[in-house]
């Protein structure tokens, strides 16, 4: 959500420049513009860049919190299967005492 706002604010703000650009008549005023047109998009390369940096940054992180999860689960499993186990062998024993 927040780099859509980031991105119609760079929008808007390249679109203003640009409509003022046209209305300027003297030669200089309009280099000006263009020089300030080209630091807009470069700010907003830059921004960009680091916010998509950061969101690939983000994506490992969940991608290392999956795989930790899914190990600690397997794990969990493995030792109720062995507990589940254990427990049946034991009433079985329990069982055939009972039963002799």
């Amino acid at each position: 959500m927040e780099m859509r706002k980031f991105m119609f604010a760079a929008l808007a703000l390249i679109c203003v420049v640009s409509l003022s650009m046209t209305s300027c008549r003297d030669k200089r005023t309009q280099d000006k513009v263009n020089n300030r047109i080209e630091n807009v998009k470069e700010s907003t390369d830059r921004a960009l860049d680091k916010a998509s940096n950061k969101m690939e940054a983000g994506a490992d992180s969940v991608k290392e919190a999956w795989k930790e999860t899914k190990e600690q689960v397997k794990e969990g499993a493995d030792k109720a299967k062995k507990e589940i186990k254990e427990g049946y062998n034991n009433a079985k024993k329990e069982v055939k005492k009972a039963l002799d």
